[in-house]
């Protein structure tokens, strides 16, 4: 079998010859050469390699994978069994290795040696893309004037280096690829500063929205009472956008209620007045919000990221980062920072029209593994056998890898290893080690320090009202917060906090509280956090213990708490002339899955208090237990002692089974589903036929166990598709259906229809009506809940409060992209930045593919179609990270008229949440192929337009060459000893164009 032999190994070959009648005169020179070039050895060591039989060669080199051409190598031709290593016997031109692999040297002297003497020298510095390293003096061969250093000694350098036999060239692999444009650096190897084309956009709008409801009821609070007829309005109005390198978001409230008495107490024979709820019903929606009660600005904020600094102004939340005991101070208006020695970004809210906050608590546990591999090699990080991550290992042999989220890892099933490479195409690892993780609960990696803190005022003053009630009563504070931690290692996170802003006492506002906390792992599978927090009244402790595996999962918590006799409830007797209180209570959460099938849990508390609830048990608990039998049956049951209340289900569901509908293709589910449930109250039983895709049927049956009634409910659901109309205004595809239900209870009945409509462009509506509906079963756990003016949800209410009621509910997001309108939808959140591509094209070659890719300093971005028009295309980059980059289209989405071109790369500023945009430019170009007659190799070919020269090409295998990037025009193809051609290219390439040899040429 033939070995292909590539062009590399070709010019190889072709070159031995020369390098052989070389070879005697090398030798034969080899004694006189110090004294001729001047360049002696610089050790005892160098001087041996002077005696040997050193000679130059002419070797291929590839450099990781690719080919570079060829250089003279050296090559000791000693056959001592010393050297039988191929890579000791060749010597690579220190030149050479700086051109290819882009590293540095400098030279060492000793202290006690002159630098103008430059044949004593101690050392050489070496700047690699991977750290620095010494090379001494005597690892330096000198030959013709010229260093050289053995393939062998390259490994210092993180540079595996291999003489190939059967390739006879040298192999150099590294973990960094040497960069092709050496234009933008200075002759000391620092890059030079690039002008930025582009920059991001100043100020503009990224979205609204809007959300609203208005509801009326005509209800009672007692069964003897009379009916009375509220209203309620409320609309909910925002918009954020970017400005000055930062995000700006602003929020309105407005709100309306209006409440009056149909008739008076005590008419209980008189009838409800629908005239007047139906007319209360009808002017909520025409009532203006213009002409609503109540408007305030809710928020209103700017905030500006980098990548270790943020900050907010505006009005603020501090969010609570801890956990367990800690103090949170309240709402103010004033300034923000947070700080991150690694990157704050990562910590940051969502800033939208309605974000509170600067920082979110992500419960991230970002952790460093560090270890010590191959000087030059590459780690590669597995999870469960999966390549995730590859990292160079230094010269130092220490390689590291930063921030890995062990939050995401089940790690009582999943194996962390890393495996070291001896360089990044390597096929096989020299090594795979197996690693240990426990899991922290923090927010902060492995050595980041996180701050946050906030000086201001308390309240919101933007509002007029809110200024106007601290104007008058004097009670803005100054509210001042402080928090901060820590991720001392991979196994322990520290905490703490101070504000000025919490339970701070009537005549004492400039009181302080402070919090400090910290989380061990104990294990791969146990944690621990200790935490205490102090306030003017009262002082908190607490301790948490966690372990989990597979199967078992258990929590283990104690809270202490001391007050204040003045923070309890005065209305309770028997606290005594005690003026400090003691609470505590021990926690213990158990959980347990035998099966994928069943869980089991029981959750274990004691309360130790020192104001005790009558008839309380000091001691509770709560157990549940749930288990799927199959598919299509499962139950569960819990009980709770402190109550002495039970809970159960049984549910079945038939499997989904397709039938055909109107002998069409179309296929219909029917799907049958009953239901079986019950607590102390009641126990019901559900039935719901699923017709088709469209329409479904319910029934339950529920009986009351305190007076035996029972209530019936129905309701029939039928979707609607209104995709057909609604797709028509830009609404894109829809949700919709129509619900009808009806109750009966206490010989009373009751009834409801609503339409809802959701569309996947962000607009939701509801509308519905609702006439003596019983929601649920009327119980006296209901009355103190009502009669003590608690909140309640409407469908909690029983059958007695409410007679008629009507609701209609109105939510959109609209949003902007870059260099477009506004758009119904949600904005895809992001907290970096993003690139729009504007590319202009002919209208007779379009481009409108849904994706394009372009590289960003050499990494691959793929990016989405905004837009397309018959001359202009736009394409959306979204989540670059800030910082100046080179914009690179690939050519390979163009067509072929506008690939063979030149390609513009502009420099561009991406900055977080403004977008940059970039104009492109595409012209089109094309091209002439053809080959010689003669089918000759290696010929010139040129092409000439006007007698100015254009390009230059060589003749590849049987004469053929190609020439791209040719403007409409005419051209002269010529070659020396052969016809020239006239070539006219208009709007495609001209293929096949032979050139003849000349007479004169032919006859030789």
């Amino acid at each position: 079998m033939n070995k292909k032999l590539t062009p590399l190994r070709l010019a190889t070959l072709v070159t031995l010859p020369y390098v052989v009648v070389y070879c005697p005169t090398a030798l034969a020179q080899m004694q006189s050469i110090a004294a001729n070039s001047g360049a002696q050895a610089t050790s005892a060591k160098a001087a041996a390699k002077s005696d040997k039989a050193l000679t130059l060669t002419l070797v291929g080199v590839l450099v990781n994978g690719q080919e570079h051409g060829n250089i003279d190598a050296l090559y000791e031709s000693d056959s001592d069994s010393r050297y039988d290593n191929q890579n000791n016997r060749y010597y690579l031109a220190v030149d050479d290795l700086v051109a290819l692999t882009q590293v540095s040297f400098a030279t060492v002297y000793r202290q006690d040696h002159d630098r103008a003497d430059s044949s004593h020298k101690d050392a050489y510095k070496v700047s690699t893309p991977i750290g620095e390293a010494q090379i001494s003096a005597d690892k330096i061969v000198s030959y013709r004037g010229k260093s050289y250093l053995s393939l062998g000694t390259l490994k210092k350098l993180g540079i595996t280096a291999d003489y190939s036999q059967p390739d006879l060239a040298i192999m150099l692999n590294m973990g960094w690829r040497p960069s092709k444009d050496t234009t933008s650096q200075t002759n000391g190897n620092t890059p030079k500063k690039i002008p930025i084309d582009y920059y991001p956009s100043r100020v503009g709008l990224l979205g609204l929205s809007f959300d609203s409801s208005l509801s009326a009821s005509e209800s009672r609070s007692d069964q003897n009472k009379a009916f009375s007829t509220d209203r309620q309005m409320y609309a909910d109005i925002g918009a954020y956008g970017y400005a000055f390198g930062g995000v700006w978001g602003i929020n309105a409230r407005g709100y309306d209620y209006d409440s009056g008495s149909d008739y008076g107490a005590g008419s209980e024979d008189k009838q409800p007045n629908r005239d007047s709820f139906g007319k209360t019903a009808l002017d909520g929606f025409g009532y203006l919000p213009s002409e609503w009660d109540d408007w305030e600005i809710d928020n209103l904020y700017w905030a500006k990221s980098e990548k270790h600094l943020a900050t907010r102004l505006g009005i603020n939340r501090p969010n609570s980062l801890g956990q367990g005991a800690q103090t949170s101070g309240s709402e103010f208006t004033g300034a923000m920072f947070a700080y991150s020695n690694q990157d704050i970004s990562r910590h940051l809210s969502y800033f939208d029209e309605d974000s509170r906050s600067l920082l979110q608590n992500t419960s991230q546990d970002y952790q460093h593994l560090r270890g010590i591999g191959a000087a030059g090699g590459v780690a590669e990080l597995r999870i469960s056998g999966r390549p995730v991550a590859r990292v160079q290992i230094g010269l130092d042999g220490r390689y590291e890898f930063l921030n890995l989220d062990v939050s995401q890892l089940s790690l009582t099933d999943t194996v962390v290893e890393v495996a070291i490479y001896a360089y990044p195409l390597a096929s096989q690892p020299l090594d795979i080690r197996p690693i240990l993780l426990g899991k922290r609960r923090t927010n902060a990696a492995t050595d980041e320090l996180i701050i946050e803190g906030g000086i201001g005022r308390t309240g919101n003053l933007i509002n007029s009202d809110a200024r106007r009630a601290i104007n008058n009563n004097d009670n803005s504070d100054t509210a001042a917060h402080l928090y901060t931690e820590y991720g001392v290692n991979n196994r322990l996170a520290v905490r703490g906090g101070v504000n000025t802003s919490i339970q701070s006492l009537p005549k004492d506002n400039d009181s302080i509280s402070w919090h400090a906390g910290a989380n061990y792992s104990l294990s791969p599978y146990s944690n621990a956090d200790i935490s205490y927090a102090n306030t003017p009244t009262q002082d908190l402790w607490q301790a948490q213990l966690q372990y989990q595996r597979k199967k078992v999962w258990a929590n283990y918590q104690y809270q202490a708490r001391q007050y204040d006799k003045t923070v309890a409830n005065t209305s309770v007797q028997n606290k005594g002339s005690i003026d400090r209180l003691s609470d505590r209570r021990h926690q213990l959460l158990l959980n347990y899955s035998p099966s994928d099938q069943t869980n089991i849990s029981l959750n274990q508390y004691y309360d130790d208090l020192a104001i005790k609830k009558p008839n309380s048990d000091d001691y509770y608990a709560y157990t549940s237990v749930n288990h799927r039998f199959n598919e299509a049956l499962n139950a569960g049951v819990n009980w709770n002692s402190r109550d002495d209340r039970y809970g159960y289900r049984l549910t079945w569901q038939d499997g989904y089974n397709l039938r055909a509908k109107d002998n069409a293709t179309q296929m219909a589910g029917t799907r049958n589903t009953i239901g079986i449930s019950g607590d102390n109250d009641s126990d019901t039983l559900s039935l719901r036929h699923q017709l088709d895709n469209w329409t479904s049927l319910g029934q339950s049956i529920s009986r009351l166990h305190e007076n035996n009634n029972i209530l019936y409910q129905g309701d029939i659901s039928h979707r609607l598709d209104a995709s057909h109309v609604l797709h028509n205004i830009g609404l894109g595809s829809t949700d919709s259906s129509v619900n009808a239900g009806y109750s009966l209870y206490d010989g009373q009945v009751g009834w409801l229809v609503d339409w809802q409509l959701s569309t996947r462009k962000g607009i939701d509506f509801s509308l519905g009506y609702k006439h003596r509906y019983v929601d649920a079963v009327p119980s006296s756990r209901y009355t103190d809940l009502i009669n003590d003016g608690s909140f309640i949800s409407e469908r909690e209410l029983p059958a007695w409060t409410q007679n008629n009621y009507v609701f209609a509910k109105l939510s959109f997001d609209l949003f902007k992209a870059p260099k477009q309108g506004l758009k119904f939808g949600n904005y895809p959140r992001q907290s970096a930045g993003n690139v729009v591509v504007d590319i202009n094209h002919h209208a007779d070659s379009p481009i409108d593919h849904d994706s394009m890719r372009f590289e960003l300093d050499n990494q691959e971005f793929k990016a989405s179609l905004l837009a397309s028009q018959p001359t202009r295309s736009q394409y959306l980059i979204s989540n670059i990270k800030a910082g100046d980059y080179t914009l690179t289209m690939d050519s390979k989405n163009l067509p072929l008229e506008y690939s063979t071109g030149e390609l513009q790369t502009p420099r561009i500023r991406v900055s977080n949440y403004a977008p940059t945009s970039v104009p492109l430019q595409l012209e089109k170009s094309y091209g002439v192929s053809g080959r010689l007659a003669d089918a000759k190799e290696g010929v010139v070919v040129t092409i000439y337009q006007e007698n100015k020269l254009v390009q230059r090409v060589t003749t590849g295998s049987y004469g053929y060459y190609q020439i791209f990037g040719l403007s409409p025009g005419t051209y002269t193809v010529q070659a020396k000893g052969y016809e020239a051609q006239k070539v006219d290219i208009t709007n495609d390439f001209v293929m096949q164009v032979m050139l003849q040899p000349t007479p004169h040429s032919a006859t030789q």
